[in-house]
């Protein structure tokens, strides 16, 4: 994982320090081009919708979260060397139990 601020920004989000994730993973969005960009806006969505359910903000945080997803489900389950696999099961049950309540 050579990008620095992709490596912080999951440290941050591990530690569920959404919108300081959501600044890392912005900024870096901001430099990147193609593919990458894209796989940045994910997680800037997904950090972002977190950020919204922290806040209470369900209806937003349930359609960051599902926009997030649809940008992420697309890459390989080990791009940019990030497992994307529990990130996206987790979303995935994450949406679900924001329809449902």
């Amino acid at each position: 994982m050579p990008d620095p601020l992709l490596r912080q920004g999951i440290e941050e989000f591990n530690r569920s320090h959404f919108f300081e994730a959501h600044e890392l993973w912005e900024e870096a969005w901001n430099e990147a081009v193609g593919e990458e960009k894209r796989f940045y806006q994910g997680l800037v969505q997904i950090a972002a919708g977190y950020h919204k359910l922290s806040l209470a903000q369900r209806n937003g945080a349930r359609k960051l979260l599902e926009r997030g997803w649809q940008t992420l489900s697309g890459f390989p389950p080990d791009y940019a060397g990030v497992d994307l696999a529990p990130l996206l099961a987790t979303i995935a049950t994450t949406v679900r139990r924001l329809a449902t309540d």
